[in-house]
């Protein structure tokens, strides 16, 4: 369900808004699964032989339903989170809507942005006619671990046509950046700086 009128200013256009193809986003889910199959392997054996024994406090072993949560969870959780996602670029910034229960927004300013990279996976080349994502960055957008801050991009994931989106999303990008840099009212009519050859 779309709900980005939540967060749009009275005053803000939205160029482009779309969503994830399906079966890319849902099948992201897969590599947690995979992960979760050695738990609910190794767990199920446990269960299993307790079963058979008549000792049932096997079946409260965290491993076994830890990795039925990764199996079954996981893939059932993007299943549910993909009608509530989608991804908007505005005269202003880029918005990405999500959540499961409540309605979770992400919004990156424009001028807040450091870097952008478009990535074309196996499953969107198989699975989503040629799809890919687009993951943004900025100074902020660090996760951190035991090893440090590591870059965590916001990511519109799984679209149509991503370097199409990826080229208008830069021009945007940029003019929105000159316009905040140098207003309209403030700049020169020419600028030698676009001539200057550097001399190695």
């Amino acid at each position: 369900m779309r709900e980005l009128d939540k967060v749009l200013d009275h005053n803000e256009r939205v160029h482009w808004e779309g969503r994830p193809r399906f079966w890319p986003f849902f099948l992201g889910g897969f590599s947690a699964a995979i992960f979760g199959i050695i738990f609910l392997v190794v767990g199920g054996m446990f269960v299993i032989q307790g079963i058979a024994s008549g000792n049932y406090v096997f079946i409260f072993l965290p491993h076994f339903w830890i990795g039925v949560g990764f199996v079954f969870g996981v893939p059932l959780y993007k299943a549910l989170v993909y009608k509530h996602t989608y991804y908007a670029v505005t005269n202003k910034r880029v918005i990405l809507q999500k959540g499961l229960i409540g309605r979770d927004f992400e919004i990156i300013d424009f001028d807040k942005i450091t870097n952008a990279e478009v990535n074309v996976g196996v499953l969107d080349i198989l699975f989503g006619r040629r799809s890919g994502s687009i993951l943004i960055s900025t100074a902020g957008s660090f996760t951190y671990t035991r090893r440090g801050a590591v870059q965590k991009p916001y990511t519109i994931s799984h679209i149509g046509n991503p370097y199409k989106l990826f080229k208008f999303f830069k021009k945007v990008s940029h003019a929105v950046k000159t316009d905040i840099q140098y207003p309209n009212k403030y700049r020169p009519r020419t600028n030698p700086g676009y001539s200057t050859r550097y001399k190695a």
